[in-house]
């Protein structure tokens, strides 16, 4: 199954706004290798004008290598990039480590830009089903 077809599927179980797959790059701060979008939601593919590495949630997802669930995002620690909330309108996500050997090779996310959203145990296991699709197809 390709990437867009497994972030496909991912935002069509979690009914999100935007579902992305960002990959581990050299020279690169985590670009996005696949994404999918609710009709009237702005892509984040592309946008190399401010870095994720440092934001709070990928340091969380480093250390923690684990799922992490955010109804609102205003306020919160561990914080995203600004940018998400500011440019894309992100109220609330879920992040998960794409984790190969120990290291972070990717990061799968969920937004949701209406409002705040309490995600479901369903969409979290959407969320992890969608990572073990990944690491089936990244490269050795």
């Amino acid at each position: 199954m390709s990437y867009q077809a497994i972030i496909d599927t991912l935002h069509a179980a979690t009914a999100a706004s935007r579902t992305t797959l960002r990959l581990d790059t050299p020279g690169d701060d985590f670009p996005v290798a696949a994404e999918a979008l609710a009709p009237g939601v702005r892509s984040i593919a592309g946008d190399r004008s401010f870095g994720i590495r440092s934001a709070g949630t990928v340091e969380f997802l480093e250390r923690e290598q684990q799922i992490l669930v955010q109804r609102d995002l205003r306020g919160v620690v561990p914080a995203p990039a600004p940018e998400l909330l500011e440019r894309y309108g992100a109220r609330a996500q879920m992040l998960a480590p794409v984790l190969r050997d120990g290291r972070l090779a990717g990061i799968v996310s969920v937004h949701h830009c209406p409002g705040v959203r309490d995600f479901t145990q369903d969409e979290v296991a959407a969320l992890e089903s969608a990572v073990a699709a990944i690491l089936k197809e990244l490269p050795a």
